[in-house]
């Protein structure tokens, strides 16, 4: 279990410090422009173009998706962490 924690606890510091990294700054970036150039033209497409409609939400998924992923590691590993320093109290 330690050892599990202790996997956990160091895949989200370097989730962490690729967050940090130039990049993961940039591909951070390019998740949140690619989320905002799509909900621009999503507000303006036409209600009629389905497949225009379900491309723009696949690429806002997929762009929100990669934030979270990162983020969940994050928390996940300082839970970890917490846990492992709990454990040694």
């Amino acid at each position: 279990m330690d050892q599990e924690l202790l996997a956990e606890a160091m895949i989200g510091k370097d989730a962490e410090d690729f967050i940090e990294s130039d990049i993961g700054r940039y591909i951070i970036g390019c998740a949140e422009q690619e989320v905002h150039e799509a909900m621009d033209q999503l507000k303006r497409v036409y209600p009629w173009r389905r497949r225009k409609i379900q491309e723009l939400q696949n690429k806002i998924y997929r762009a929100e998706s990669i934030q979270s992923w990162l983020a969940e590691l994050i928390v996940s590993g300082k839970q970890a962490l917490q846990s492992l320093e709990n454990e040694n109290d």
